[in-house]
């Protein structure tokens, strides 16, 4: 492994930091960073100063359990138990450093009892950012608060990750899916009049008995049964929109023409497991599907066949299952078909495209239906990414990057 030493140093303060703070703290760091390799240091220095020391790795998925064990038997270490969340939050364990690979996932119920199964001395968390949209990160600021933090403009000034274009592009729909999705936010806009046009008031009003009480009592003519089915008929509306938004076939149009411009290794991202499945039918033979439906030993066979240069895979289409944890090098282009409104999820996703090589333009197109939701969703995930730009046109973007990597950037249109 080829150490960069500018990194490196920035990397240590963060250790320094972090033992300066009791050892006891969360690193949040942008991906690309190299945010593992912090915590392997870590993992090494405890070996190396108290041999009979131990350490608890856990992480969200399998995928990031063999990638944690391969990195801990490359560095020798054999003090090191690494568990997936599900499993580790079933049994008790006593260890002297426990690292929480994406932290933030571990505020449920459920997964936030690590925090007393496991008794430890240290504690390190990892995440690109801690902040959640439903705010319980305050569980883990009591117990791992963020001791340092390297944000995606500090990585690109010090070329901690290789350089990237963030191009926006803005689709168009067909008279079709303008029709139908119109229909669909008209019947949105039906049902959540009566709730204010308020988001909270309508999601109360469906959930919970004693609030939709309280509110019926505010109405004029509305009993407590006919406010739950308007809510019901709200939700109903609100999951057609996003699952219209999740699977429309103009991105699935403007994806595999990027695709068909781009001779590099490439990787998109979507919410929909039937987008990811029908993206991959029209891109064979050079790409995979992976996703929660297919079982774990075929979701590694994909990940492998894809680092693998001698193979044919060199798109591989995801739905969520890779925002977090997929570390492999080389990627140059990453479709964003559709997403959350969450930054943490696009910080991820620009992550897998801008790892460190050398020469190496990391490219994100992050395609939206101009004037829906979805641009909503786009523009409030964005807030902590750098350098955004706008374009219009799958020319535009072939003249932003340049023709090196296009076969033929003249032949579509968008």
């Amino acid at each position: 492994m080829k150490i960069d030493q500018n990194r490196l140093k920035r990397q240590q303060q963060v250790i320094q930091r972090w033992t300066k703070c009791g050892r006891r703290g969360t690193l949040e760091a942008v991906t690309g960073f190299g945010k593992t390799y912090v915590a392997l240091l870590i993992l090494k220095d405890l070996h190396e100063q108290k041999p009979d020391g131990t350490a608890l790795v856990i992480v969200p998925t399998t995928n990031l359990k063999k990638q944690w064990s391969d990195k801990c038997k490359e560095m020798g270490l054999t003090n090191v138990t690494v568990l997936v969340i599900n499993t580790a939050v079933k049994r008790s364990h006593t260890c002297d450093l426990l690292v929480l690979d994406e932290i933030h996932n571990y505020t449920s119920e459920v997964f936030g009892k690590i925090f007393e199964q496991a008794t430890y001395k240290y504690i390190l968390g990892l995440t690109a950012t801690l902040d959640r949209e439903d705010m319980r990160h305050y569980l883990i600021e009591k117990v791992a608060p963020v001791i340092d933090t390297v944000t995606l403009k500090e990585a690109v000034e010090n070329a901690y990750v290789s350089k990237f274009l963030v191009l926006n592009l803005g689709l168009r729909m067909s008279d079709q899916e303008e029709k139908e999705y119109k229909e669909i936010v008209d019947q949105y806009y039906k049902h959540f009049a009566l709730f204010n046009n308020r988001f909270n008031i309508a999601m109360s009003c469906m959930q919970n008995a004693s609030y939709r009480y309280t509110y019926t009592k505010t109405l004029s003519g509305w009993n407590e049964t006919e406010v739950l089915n308007k809510a019901r008929a709200w939700h109903r509306a609100m999951q057609s929109r996003m699952r219209f938004i999740y699977n429309s076939t103009t991105k699935q149009d403007a994806a595999k023409a990027l695709i068909e411009m781009y001779d590099v290794p490439t990787i998109t991202f979507s919410q929909s497991v039937n987008f990811a499945v029908s993206l991959d039918k029209q891109t064979q033979p050079w790409s995979k599907a992976y996703h929660s439906k297919i079982t774990k030993y075929k979701r590694q066979a994909i990940l492998e066949d894809f680092a693998d240069p001698r193979t044919d895979t060199r798109i591989i289409h995801t739905a969520r299952a890779l925002d977090e944890g997929f570390d492999v090098n080389g990627i140059e282009l990453a479709i964003v078909c559709s997403g959350s409104s969450t930054p943490r999820q696009d910080l991820q996703r620009t992550g897998r495209a801008i790892r460190f090589q050398p020469d190496k333009l990391g490219v994100i197109v992050n395609l939206y239906l101009r004037d829906t939701q979805d641009e909503k969703w786009l523009k409030k995930r964005q807030t902590k990414t750098t350098g955004v730009q706008y374009v219009h046109s799958l020319q535009e973007i072939s003249g932003l990057v340049g023709n090196a990597l296009l076969r033929n950037p003249s032949a579509y249109h968008v």
